[in-house]
């Protein structure tokens, strides 16, 4: 009978520490505009998360336009979740551009000066330097238009997920600013016109619609040498926008980049190409006098479809180049985020 009553005890024990640790494993705020949520501002449940967790924070964000805010993942807090009720109903957007004068050679003035450190370190609507982000159903703007640089997201961190998310802007929409950092979208819309997916990350885009305004470059990879990827686009649809902010936009070709710094790399994989991509593709090596002749710019294409995927006029540099079947293993999902840890995004 003791017997018994010691594994009756030891069961509940154990049960009751498996559900203790199950409860700090996970932490879920949510945010709301009209007061029904824990708070009001998205950055406010940002702050309430510890420095160094391990366990994941879901900051599920009621529809509205949140606009008011400029938001900052600081480093020390990782494993954060934005999960939005809607991805067109909720909406996270700011306003700020880089200019000549204003604040600190941001404009406009008077909102730059309403934030410091790292939340105004770039024009970014939101920045992102904690790992393990994760955003869903949530739309990332920019609405400063074509002013110059002004960022929806900024990204420093490792390990970042989004999916089902919609990425506005017109210059420099989403940067992937930190060499080896590793961001997947899956399922996701990404509009501009200058350069906007640019940096030295790794980004992996899987079935995402890549929507431009005429007369610009999608990409601006600044891939270091070593670094085996920069951005991959797999199964994505390159479309056009004739709803540009800038009239003069509507009948130009759109080119897939231009290399910014560093070894560019970018695979397109799969995907359907309108008739608005520049035959070129890269027309120009826009400064980098060795862009044309360096083995180490990968700028690769394979399979892909539609009137813009013809290859035949691309620009004669030495890296533009169709990848062979044997290759493209190399661009699995797998293979290009697993880094050192063998990560798994989904």
């Amino acid at each position: 009978m003791k017997t018994i009553y010691r594994f009756i005890l030891y069961l509940f024990i154990s049960n009751f520490f498996t559900m203790a640790t199950m409860a700090q494993s996970s932490k879920n705020i949510v945010v709301a505009l009209d007061g029904s949520g824990d708070y009001m501002k998205i950055q406010d449940a940002v702050d309430t998360v510890l420095p160094g967790q391990k366990h994941r924070t879901v900051i599920y964000i009621k529809n509205g336009l949140y606009n008011t805010e400029k938001i900052l993942i600081p480093s020390d807090k990782k494993n954060i979740t934005f999960k939005g009720e809607s991805r067109d109903k909720t909406i996270i957007s700011y306003h700020i551009y880089d200019c000549k004068g204003g604040l600190n050679n941001k404009c406009p003035a008077e909102d730059v000066a309403k934030w410091t450190g790292q939340a105004i370190r770039t024009s970014a609507t939101v920045s992102i330097q904690g790992d393990g982000f994760r955003a869903e159903n949530i739309t990332f703007q920019n609405t400063a238009g074509p002013v110059g640089q002004a960022l929806a997201i900024y990204v420093t961190s490792d390990k970042n997920v989004f999916v089902n998310c919609n990425f506005l802007g017109y210059q420099d929409t989403v940067f992937l600013a930190t060499d080896n950092t590793r961001s997947y979208f899956k399922n996701c819309l990404v509009l501009g016109r200058t350069d906007y997916i640019y940096g030295g990350g790794i980004g992996y885009f899987d079935a995402c619609e890549i929507r431009s305004f005429g007369g610009g470059w999608i990409t601006a990879p600044s891939t270091p040498k070593g670094q085996d990827y920069g951005f991959v686009f797999f199964k994505c649809k390159l479309t056009f926008s004739e709803k540009s902010p800038k009239e003069n936009d509507n009948k130009q070709l759109v080119s897939l980049g231009r290399p910014w710094h560093n070894f560019p790399k970018v695979a397109w994989i799969q995907c359907e190409m309108g008739k608005e991509i520049n035959p070129a593709g890269w027309p120009t090596i826009w400064n980098m006098q060795y862009a044309s002749t360096s083995e180490d710019l990968h700028l690769y294409e394979y399979k892909n479809t539609g009137a813009g995927a013809n290859m035949s006029q691309r620009a004669n540099w030495t890296g533009i180049r169709e990848l062979g079947s044997e290759e493209i293993h190399l661009y699995s999902l797998k293979s290009v985020l697993k880094g050192q840890d063998n990560w798994q995004p989904l």
